[in-house]
C-alpha cells in the first residue's frame, strides 16, 4: 500500500486526527478574528473570556466543534464557529496551543509600515465631541480634548444622546450599562440590565436608552430621567444592536443568532416580525440608508447584506474584510463604511453602485462613524491602540491617534 493512501485510510478510520497536519501559521491568520474577545496574544481582554493561550488543542477543537454543530450554545461563538472547517478548527487550535500562557508584556505596536510618522490629525477633524469606548480598562474617552472617565472594569459599545448630554456605555462582564454625564464623566447611574448587553442605542426623542442583551434574547429600556429600566422587550436570538428610524416608529435589531433583522413596534415595545438575511452569518451591526428604505447589515464573518426593507429581501450580499465590525452610512448618504477587526483595513462602499475601495489603517479596526458632514470618518483601530481619522474623499487616513487599552465603538450626536 503506498505510504499516502495509508495516511489517508488512518485519518478515515479514526475520525479525531485531522487527514493534514495542523498548522499554526493559518491559525494565526483566522486567530484575527478572535482578538475582541481571546486578545491577540490569546489572553482574555476581560474576565468575561476565557484565555486560550497554551491551552490543549484537542480541547479547544472539541469546544469549537462543540459550537458549531450547536451541541454548546453562545450568541457569539455559534455564528462564528459556523463558518470553520474542519482544517481551520485544527489551526486555530494548533496557534493558540503554542502560545505561552502568560505572554511578556510587549511594547506598544509600531505604525503600520509606509506611514507617516510625522502625520497630525487635522484641528478640523472635530468639529462636535466624539466619545470612544476602552474595552479593556473600562474607560470612555471624548475627543478631541481626550477626557478620560471611567465607566466600569470594561466598556464596549457607547451611544449618545440627541443633545449630547448623556453617554452610556455597556459593561457585558457585569450585565450591566454605564449612565454619564457627557459633559462633565461624572457616573449618573450604573444599573443592572439583561445579560451580556451590546449595543446601546438612543431614542430620537432622547428619552430613553435600549440595550440588546444578547446572552437573554431581549431588549431593555431605560428611562433617562428615572435613570431605571423601565420595560425589557423579548426578541429573536441574541440580539446585538438596534437602528431606530428618524421617527423614532420602529427599530430594527440584529439578531447575530441568526435569524435576521428584527422588526420592532417602539411604541408598542413589541417585536413584530423578522426579516430574513441569506448569505450572510449572525447579523452583527447595522445602519439605515436616509431614506430609511434599506439596512445595511454587517454580519460577523467577512459580508455586507443591502436589505429592501419595504420589500423584506436581500437585494446584494458585498464581500468585505474578516471578522465582524461596525458599519456606518454617512449622513447625506453618499458612503458605507465598515470595519473588519480581522484585518488592517475599513472598505468604503459606494451605495449606487456597490463598488468597493480599501483604506489600510492598521490591525483590527472595529468602531467606524462618519462626522456628521460626512468629511471624516473616524475608526478604532484595536489591535494597534489607535484613532484613525479618515479623509473618505481621498480614501486614505489623515490622522492617528495614539489611545490605549483596546479602543472599541466610536459615538457621537447627530449620527446614530
Amino acid at each position: 500500500m503506498r505510504p499516502v493512501l495509508s495516511l489517508v485510510l488512518v485519518a478515515l478510520l479514526l475520525p479525531g486526527l485531522p487527514a493534514l497536519a495542523a498548522d499554526p501559521a493559518r491559525g494565526e491568520a483566522r486567530a484575527a478574528a478572535c482578538a475582541a474577545c481571546h486578545g491577540r496574544d490569546g489572553i482574555g481582554v476581560s474576565d468575561e473570556f476565557p484565555n486560550l493561550a497554551g491551552q490543549k488543542a484537542a480541547y479547544i477543537a472539541r469546544q469549537l466543534r462543540a459550537f458549531r454543530d450547536g451541541t454548546r450554545r453562545n450568541a457569539t461563538m455559534e455564528p462564528m464557529a459556523k463558518t470553520l472547517s474542519d482544517a481551520d478548527i485544527e489551526d486555530l487550535a494548533a496557534w493558540f496551543a503554542s502560545l505561552p500562557p502568560c505572554p511578556e508584556k510587549q511594547a506598544s505596536p509600531s505604525r503600520p509600515a509606509g506611514t507617516d510618522e510625522g502625520m497630525t490629525t487635522p484641528k478640523t477633524a472635530f468639529t462636535q465631541p466624539v466619545f470612544v469606548s476602552m474595552k479593556k480598562d473600562g474607560t470612555l474617552w471624548r475627543f478631541p480634548d481626550q477626557a478620560r472617565w471611567q465607566a466600569g472594569p470594561t466598556t464596549l459599545y457607547d451611544a449618545v444622546t440627541p443633545d449630547g448630554r448623556i453617554v452610556a456605555t455597556t459593561i457585558p462582564s457585569r450585565h450591566q450599562v454605564a449612565i454619564l454625564d457627557a459633559q462633565t464623566g461624572k457616573r449618573l447611574a450604573v444599573l443592572d440590565v439583561g445579560k451580556d448587553p451590546k449595543g446601546v442605542k438612543m431614542t430620537p426623542d432622547g428619552r430613553f436608552a435600549w440595550v440588546s442583551n444578547q446572552g437573554s434574547d431581549n431588549i431593555s429600556v431605560i428611562d433617562l430621567e428615572a435613570l431605571k429600566v423601565v420595560a425589557t422587550i423579548r426578541t429573536g436570538k441574541g440580539p446585538h444592536n438596534v437602528r431606530f428610524t428618524k421617527d423614532g416608529g420602529t427599530a430594527y435589531v440584529t439578531l447575530q443568532g441568526g435569524e435576521g433583522l428584527g422588526v420592532i413596534d417602539v411604541a408598542a415595545r413589541r417585536q413584530v416580525r423578522v426579516i430574513p438575511v441569506p448569505g450572510i452569518t449572525g447579523p452583527h451591526n447595522l445602519d439605515l440608508s436616509p431614506d430609511e428604505g434599506t439596512a445595511w447589515v454587517r454580519d460577523f464573518v467577512n459580508n455586507v447584506a443591502v436589505v429592501d426593507l419595504k420589500q423584506g429581501r436581500v437585494r446584494k450580499v458585498i464581500k468585505v474584510g474578516n471578522g465582524h465590525g461596525g458599519i456606518d452610512v454617512s449622513p447625506d448618504g453618499r458612503r458605507v463604511a465598515t470595519a473588519s477587526i480581522g484585518s488592517d483595513f475599513v472598505t468604503l462602499i459606494d451605495p449606487a453602485t456597490f463598488e468597493t475601495r480599501e483604506v489600510r489603517v492598521g490591525k483590527g479596526p472595529h468602531g467606524i462613524r462618519f462626522s456628521v458632514d460626512g468629511k471624516w470618518l473616524y475608526v478604532t483601530v484595536t489591535g494597534e491602540n489607535r484613532v484613525a481619522v479618515i479623509d473618505p474623499e481621498r480614501a486614505a487616513v489623515a490622522g492617528r491617534i495614539p489611545v490605549d487599552a483596546f479602543p472599541f465603538w466610536i459615538a457621537l450626536s447627530g449620527n446614530p
